[in-house]
């Protein structure tokens, strides 16, 4: 866990803590000031955006923490897909020659990654391959809700035959 999720992830202990104490205005008035901090924020942050650069956009998205808030936000500047495409090129490399092509379907915040592997990739291959898949495409699009990963084995080769003339 990096250390804007662990800050999450307090906040959400803290919440939780505060929700047990039994005392429902404290909790009400506590939640609301921190959605109002939140909007405040998110405005302040959307201002930042529209006077960056497209360079000083592009630096805010490479750096995990800005990145980060920017996702709590709904306002990281590269789109979830583009993030997505990003990660799965990258694990090409540690999977040599077994990704042969692959197809991105975003449905609202849905995103369904088809794989095409090899012809007869076992199971054994794809179990942790599915897993890496996963894994970068929750890191590299934390906002989406559903990730799915599926695999399709390619289409076969078209063999022409040619027939010889018969005499």
């Amino acid at each position: 866990m990096n250390a804007p999720e662990a800050r999450f992830a307090h906040v959400e202990q803290l919440l939780l803590e505060l929700s047990h104490l039994n005392q429902p205005e404290a909790e009400r008035i506590t939640r609301e000031v921190l959605s109002a901090v939140l909007e405040l924020h998110e405005r302040g942050l959307t201002r930042l955006l529209a006077l960056a650069t497209n360079e000083q956009r592009a630096a805010f998205a490479s750096d995990p923490g800005v990145a980060a808030l920017l996702l709590l936000h709904g306002l990281h500047p590269v789109p979830a897909e583009t993030r997505a495409r990003a990660a799965l090129s990258a694990l090409r490399t540690r999977f040599p020659g077994e990704i042969l092509g692959f197809e991105l379907l975003r449905r609202e915040q849905a995103l369904e990654l088809q794989l095409t592997t090899k012809t007869g990739t076992c199971a054994s291959t794809l179990a942790p391959l599915k897993q890496a898949c996963e894994s970068a495409l929750l890191e590299a699009a934390p906002d989406l809700d559903v990730i799915r990963v599926t695999f399709a084995e390619p289409e076969p080769a078209l063999v022409q035959l040619r027939l010889g003339a018969t005499r």
